[in-house]
């Protein structure tokens, strides 16, 4: 009678499930860049009013005030 001899690698089963597509953000990253993009909007926003309250010129003074206030 011939020797049996198997190896591990023998009864590797298939994978059960599909491979899945490109992963995308967690709902986490999506709720923080939500809000990040809200912030720059009302940021932009805010320097849009600042420079047209100054007469719509971008000034050295109108600069150092968006420097102070913004950033």
């Amino acid at each position: 009678m011939p020797a049996v001899t198997t190896q591990l690698n023998d009864f590797i089963l298939p994978a059960t499930r599909p491979a899945a597509g490109p992963v995308g953000p967690s709902l986490w990253a999506r709720v923080r860049d939500a809000f990040h993009a809200a912030e720059q909007r009302r940021t932009e926003r805010d320097i849009a009013l600042l420079i047209e309250r100054r007469g719509g010129r971008i000034t050295d003074d109108v600069e150092r005030q968006i420097q102070r206030q913004f950033v």
